[in-house]
């Protein structure tokens, strides 16, 4: 079997010989240098190198949102997204993502906010795209296409994390209007990359804290289930599959993510104090879990470590369903570290699935 026939038959409940690796990858790729390219992304040739080394049967493109740099040195960066939201990250002593600017402040002004559809119009070319998924599938890879997620890009790239929060209960017109606006960006940009032939749709959105969600359960129904469940039913009209990806503790929304039709749910990692063998035994049978090993491995021994990774792998191999994968990817940590993560777990998904 290819790797994206492993991939397959995982999703599609069966269990089989060998554990695939599914979107691993580190959060600093630089500590890799000269080991992958740089710019992975650049050609299929360069990320197919890029996502082997790591043991991945998986691929992927999508659709972004176009940025500008304000300034940048070895200690920062700062960046304008085309939306006029502002982002800088810091990298000394500790990463550090914080938002400036955004273009939506007050209720007044979400009732008139549109995105630009140029990312998916005239920037986005298709059969470029087409030939690069072909390309993917004949080298034996799954291929995601990766597309905005509607909450993600509300607190991303037109207002504030409070803001949204707040309009939600107190400004329910303002926070439709972008909740619709977002949703159908999402929706017309995922239709683009399902029309070149890729296997799943991946979209981020976190919805909790590392203790409870951000919202309530009725506010997930009112604003982003809708969104959710034309997406899957468009993936799955297509024979695709629909990836999730949120942090935070999002136990109470596992079933609403299933009604959803939500496949795939990341991360799932102990950070957020989920714990995946009780998700597993819940949801085990509905939802593939990409999940499970903590970014905590970068403080942890060379034994730590790998009753870590093995405990999470014996866990998450029970009835399939299941692809290990670290939180928010590889954490910074040593070149030899993080060679010998990958190591562990390429010989843990050796163990393959059990009933």
């Amino acid at each position: 079997m290819t790797e994206r026939e492993k991939i397959i038959a995982v999703l599609n409940g069966q269990i089989i010989d060998e554990i695939p690796i599914y979107r691993e990858g580190p959060m600093d790729v630089t500590v890799l240098n000269e080991l992958v390219p740089g710019d992975y992304e650049s050609s299929p040739e360069k990320l197919m190198e890029y996502t082997s080394f790591f043991g991945n049967g998986t691929a992927w493109l999508g659709i972004d949102m176009e940025s500008e740099t304000l300034s940048r040195d070895v200690r920062h960066h700062t960046y304008r997204y085309e939306t006029g939201a502002v982002w800088h990250e810091s990298y000394d002593p500790v990463f550090c993502r914080e938002a400036l600017a955004y273009p939506v402040n007050e209720p007044g002004d979400a009732l008139g906010f549109r995105f630009s559809d140029a990312g998916f119009t005239t920037r986005f070319d298709r059969d470029k795209a087409a030939d690069a998924v072909r390309r993917y599938k004949e080298a034996g890879f799954f291929v995601e296409g990766c597309a905005m997620g509607a909450f993600h890009a509300i607190y991303y790239f037109v207002a504030s994390f409070e803001n949204i929060l707040a309009w939600m209960a107190v400004e329910e017109e303002a926070a439709m209007a972008l909740f619709n606006e977002t949703a159908r960006y999402s929706l017309e940009s995922s239709r683009v990359l399902l029309d070149c032939g890729v296997d799943s749709i991946f979209v981020c959105s976190d919805l909790g804290s590392a203790m409870s969600l951000l919202f309530s359960k009725d506010m997930f129904r009112k604003y982003m289930a809708p969104w959710l469940t034309e997406l899957a039913a468009l993936c799955h009209q297509g024979g695709a599959w629909l990836h999730l990806h949120s942090h935070g503790h999002i136990e109470e929304l596992m079933d609403d993510f299933i009604e959803c039709g939500v496949d795939i749910i990341n991360p799932i990692g102990p950070s957020d104090h989920n714990d995946l063998s009780m998700f597993k035994r819940k949801w085990g049978d509905k939802i593939t879990f990409n999940a499970g090993i903590g970014t905590q491995i970068a403080g942890m021994t060379d034994d730590e470590m790998r009753a870590h990774v093995f405990s999470v792998v014996e866990t998450g191999r029970k009835g399939g369903r299941f692809f290990p994968r670290t939180e928010s990817g590889i954490p910074p940590m040593s070149r030899e570290k993080t060679l010998r993560y990958l190591e562990l777990l390429k010989e843990a998904c050796q163990m393959g699935y059990s009933r």
